[in-house]
C-alpha cells in the first residue's frame, strides 16, 4: 500500500488526514479506522485474486490480508520498531474490586501478521482456577472490553435473565391469567380441516362452536362468510376433552389467525396443546412428518417469554431421559447415549466432527482404536448404538447431533 501525500502541485486529502490511501495492485482496502488506544490510524487491505485465498474448511476461505499503521499527522507507514513506542508490552495484573479475580494481560508482537495481540487470563483468587484464557486483537476503533469486564457483563446479563425467567408463570398461571382477561365475544381459536372451517368464541357464559363449510385461503372475502352454529360447551375444558382426544386432532386440523396486528388473542388453549404435546414428546408417539403440524400448532401458541421454558418437555428418543427442548431436533439422543460406541453397518467404530468453522460434517472410522479412515463428502451418516438406528448430521449451528432414524 502506498500513501501519497499534499505537496505544493497536489493537494491531497482523506478523512484521517492530508493525504490518499492507495492500495497495492490488485489488492483492495477493506478497512480503515483510528486506534482507540493510540490515535494510529489502521488499514487493512486484502488480496482480491480469489486463486490466492485458502481453503481452510467446509465452505470457508481465508482472503490474504496486510494490515498497516499510519501516523495520521506526518502520513508515514510505520513499522514495528516504530509503532510499538505508543504502547507497552509488559504483562501486568489486575485485581477486581471485590477481591475475586485477577486479570493477567500482556500485549504481544505478533509477527506472522505484522500486527499486536492482547494475551489475557482471568484467574479465581480463591481457587486459583483459571476461568478464561484469550487472544484477541489489539488494535480496536472502540475501546476494547477486557475478561474481567466481559464476566461481569455476562454474570450481570445472567442473573437479569435468571430473575426474568423465575417470574415467568408456569402453563397453569398462564391458564389462569387468560381466563381472567375473557371478554364476551373473544376468538379462541379458529381451525379448518379439509371440509370445513371452524371458529370457537366466548358468548360471556358458554364457549360456541361455530363453523362454516369452506376451503379455507387467507384471500377468502372473510365478511362475507356465514358461520353456522355447531356446538356449545360450558367451559373450555369441556371443548378440550371433546377436540384433544387422540392425536387425529392436530393430524387433521391446522389452526389460523385473522388478526390484522399480528396478536394471538385470547390463549386459554396454549396450556392444553402443551401439554398434550409434552405427552407426545416422552413417549416419541409422532413421527418427523407429524412433528411439523404438532410445531404449527405449537407455533401458533408461541409467544415470547409468555410462560417458563422448561413448560416445554423434550425426552432423549433412546433412552426416555429429559432433556433440552429443541423443537429442531425432535428425536436427538442425550449426551450419555451418544456417548456410547457408536457403529457403522459392518462395525467400523464411528466418531463425528465437524469440517471447519462453518460447520460439515466429517465422519472418522476407526477399528481396534486406530483410524483407518475419514470421510466429509456425506450430510448425513446412518449409524447404530446398541442396535438400533441412528442419523448423525451436522447440527446447524456448529455441533453434531444424532436423532433416531424415524
Amino acid at each position: 500500500m502506498k500513501v501519497l501525500k499534499s505537496n505544493i502541485f497536489k493537494k491531497r486529502k482523506c478523512e484521517f488526514g492530508n493525504f490518499e490511501l492507495v492500495a497495492e495492485s490488485g489488492w483492495k482496502i477493506s478497512q480503515s479506522f483510528i486506534d482507540f488506544e493510540s490515535g494510529l490510524l489502521i488499514v487493512s487491505e486484502s488480496d482480491e485474486n480469489e486463486e490466492h485465498w485458502i481453503d481452510t474448511g467446509f465452505g470457508s476461505r481465508t482472503i490474504p490480508n496486510k494490515e498497516h499503521k499510519i501516523d495520521t499527522k506526518t502520513g508515514d507507514i510505520l513499522t514495528f520498531k516504530e509503532w510499538s513506542k505508543y504502547f507497552s508490552y509488559e504483562t501486568t495484573e489486575f485485581i477486581s474490586e471485590d477481591k475475586k479475580y485477577k486479570l493477567v494481560t500482556t500485549r504481544v508482537y505478533e509477527p506472522e501478521r505484522d500486527s499486536d495481540g492482547i494475551k489475557e487470563e482471568l484467574i479465581e483468587i480463591e481457587t486459583g482456577k483459571t476461568l478464561s484464557s484469550s487472544d484477541g486483537i489489539a488494535f480496536r476503533k472502540e475501546k476494547r472490553e477486557n475478561s474481567l469486564e466481559s464476566h461481569y457483563r455476562r454474570k450481570k446479563e445472567l442473573e437479569k435473565r435468571k430473575a426474568e425467567l423465575e417470574s415467568m408463570p408456569t402453563l397453569s398461571q398462564f391458564f389462569e391469567m387468560e381466563l381472567e382477561k375473557l371478554t364476551e365475544r373473544d376468538v379462541i381459536l379458529e381451525y379448518y380441516n379439509s371440509e370445513y372451517i371452524f371458529k370457537l368464541i366466548y358468548t360471556g357464559s358458554v364457549f360456541e362452536l361455530l363453523k362454516v363449510s369452506a376451503n379455507f385461503r387467507y384471500n377468502l372475502d372473510w365478511n362475507s362468510i356465514k358461520y353456522s352454529f355447531e356446538s356449545t360447551f360450558s367451559s373450555i375444558q369441556e371443548f378440550v376433552s371433546e377436540f384433544l382426544t387422540d392425536k387425529t386432532w392436530f393430524l387433521n386440523h391446522s389452526p389460523f389467525n385473522l388478526n390484522k396486528d399480528g396478536s394471538k388473542g385470547n390463549q386459554l388453549l396454549k396450556k392444553f396443546v402443551v401439554y398434550f404435546f409434552n405427552e407426545l414428546r416422552e413417549k416419541h408417539d409422532f413421527t418427523f412428518d407429524e412433528y411439523n403440524q404438532m410445531q404449527q400448532w405449537e407455533n401458533h401458541f408461541y409467544q415470547l417469554d409468555s410462560v417458563k421454558p422448561e413448560e416445554y418437555k423434550q425426552f432423549c428418543s433412546n433412552c426416555k431421559a429429559s432433556v433440552s427442548y429443541y423443537p429442531r431436533y425432535p428425536k436427538y439422543i442425550c449426551s450419555n447415549c451418544s456417548s456410547k460406541k457408536i457403529t457403522d453397518e459392518s462395525g467400523l467404530e464411528l466418531s463425528f466432527s465437524n469440517i471447519g468453522m462453518s460447520g460439515g460434517l466429517r465422519i472418522t472410522y476407526k477399528k481396534e482404536g486406530e483410524i483407518i479412515k475419514e470421510e466429509t463428502s456425506q450430510w448425513q451418516k446412518l449409524c447404530f448404538i446398541e442396535g438400533k438406528r441412528f442419523i448423525a448430521t451436522e447440527a446447524r449451528f456448529g455441533g453434531i447431533v444424532i436423532q433416531t432414524e424415524k
